[in-house]
């Protein structure tokens, strides 16, 4: 939307980009090395319709790095700057490091921005400071001060500022590598390394423009290397509220969980959607069912260990897509006009085959104090098809605990209220298997449109 060079339009399952000049014989696009990149998995496919008409597909669901582990956002900026050297090596330049560039065909890493590279001209990489904003300085933060790079992006769609950067790391800045990066206006050292660090100066010869981004992609790797976020959990500055939960639930007796994964397995089986949202999917558990299934699965949770945990899951799968978000406060449309990016609550929108709701309705219902009708409602406009829902009785241990923390009454918020409230949102309830010993049922409901009372 926002490239000069083109404008975009989406026509049904493509994206059409209208350039405006024609592409010459020697644009990027008619490279062997963007035929390698495509066949390689790197580049999204594309098609040149004529000489000012470019078709991509649009993939089915997309995430945004406001919704991306930090482990996403380490593979996005390695995929970005491994792309750069070989851009470089090929006559090529990156003209733009954004992070939205870059989109995930489940846990893999796919550059979309197929106007984006120009003939290596400069000895400057223009784009070294964007790349500082969007993937170093994130990542910095998440290692060093324990703020989620997501959360960086929910605020500065353009990364983090150097100057903020700076605030936050204080004088510990000039005991790391990233000092260079975080020069302030009054140091002038800092100001000659940065200037130093980026490239100056007029055009240069090839082989010199060539030798000197060696260098630079060779410094830009070792910083990128000092904020790999850790694969270990015991690594990491913080730790979620909820990650190892499946490990150590006492609430849920053993016999319970083995029934519930064998009911959702084996209705998964049976069913065999091709798409899945598994809403506060926690670790994953019932994702990898159902990836397992042949499904393509949206995972989403608000606890970030969780999701990176799911995320770091090899061999890499590109039917996983996983995504952090809160269910009580989705995100709405993001750039101009809340327009560029779509919203989280219309990407769900009738997009899945089957909707999974495990072990969350308390959460939501009591914890969050959405009414049983709004969340059944919301479930009815996620799914096409199938739900597989945890009734979760009043005795229960947790919907006990979660109502004296608020000061509600149990008995609000029975069985026969909640099962009430999704079939007035439109679904029949098609089976139910009781989770003894656990006070629980797990169901599996039915869409039926027609039978929707309420918009």
């Amino acid at each position: 939307m926002r490239d000069p060079d083109a404008t975009l339009a989406r026509q049904g399952s493509v994206y059409i980009r209208t350039l405006r000049q024609p592409i010459e014989p020697g644009h990027f696009l008619r490279s062997e090395l963007a035929r390698c990149w495509v066949d390689r998995g790197d580049l999204i496919p594309f098609r040149l319709i004529d000489s000012i008409h470019v078709e991509s597909p649009a993939l089915p669901f997309v995430s945004f790095p406001y919704e991306w582990s930090d482990r996403q956002l380490y593979m996005a900026a390695r995929l970005t700057l491994r792309l750069q050297q070989e851009a470089v090596e090929a006559g090529f330049d990156l003209k733009d490091a954004s992070a939205w560039n870059v989109i995930f065909q489940g846990q893999i890493p796919v550059f979309c921005d197929l106007l984006s590279l120009q003939v290596l001209q400069h000895q400057r990489w223009w784009a070294a400071g964007q790349f500082t904003r969007h993937f170093l300085l994130p990542l910095l933060l998440a290692d060093r001060r324990g703020l989620p790079a997501h959360q960086s992006f929910g605020v500065w769609r353009d990364g983090v500022p150097p100057a903020l950067g700076r605030r936050l790391l204080g004088r510990s800045r000039y005991f790391t590598r990233y000092w260079p990066l975080l020069a302030g206006a009054r140091d002038a050292a800092a100001q000659r390394a940065v200037q130093e660090f980026s490239g100056t100066g007029p055009p240069a010869a090839s082989a010199a423009v060539r030798r000197f981004r060696q260098g630079l992609h060779a410094s830009l790797s070792w910083m990128l290397d000092g904020v790999e976020p850790p694969s270990s959990p015991a690594r990491r500055r913080r730790q979620g509220a909820w990650l190892g939960y499946s490990d150590c639930r006492g609430h849920y007796p053993q016999d319970s969980v083995a029934k519930k994964r064998e009911t959702v397995a084996a209705w998964l089986a049976e069913l065999r959607p091709d798409w899945v949202a598994d809403l506060g999917c926690n670790d994953g558990e019932f994702s990898r069912l159902a990836v397992a299934n042949g499904a393509c699965v949206a995972a989403i949770d608000a606890d970030h260990d969780c999701v990176q945990a799911l995320f770091d899951l090899r061999p890499a799968s590109p039917q996983l897509f996983t995504v952090i978000a809160d269910l009580d406060d989705l995100s709405g449309g993001r750039g101009w006009a809340g327009s560029e990016h779509a919203g989280l609550a219309s990407r769900l929108t009738q997009r899945f085959d089957m909707v999974l709701m495990l072990a969350l309705l308390h959460h939501l219902a009591v914890g969050a104090a959405i009414p049983l009708g709004v969340v059944a409602g919301f479930a009815a406009r996620c799914t096409r098809h199938q739900l597989v829902v945890e009734w979760i009785e009043s005795t229960d241990p947790q919907m006990r605990e979660l109502c004296a923390q608020r000061g509600r009454d149990p008995s609000d918020f029975s069985v026969d209220r909640q099962r009430a409230a999704f079939i007035q949102a439109g679904f029949e309830v098609e089976r139910e298997v009781n989770l003894q010993p656990a006070a629980r049922t797990l169901a599996l409901l039915r869409h039926v449109p027609a039978l929707q009372a309420t918009p």
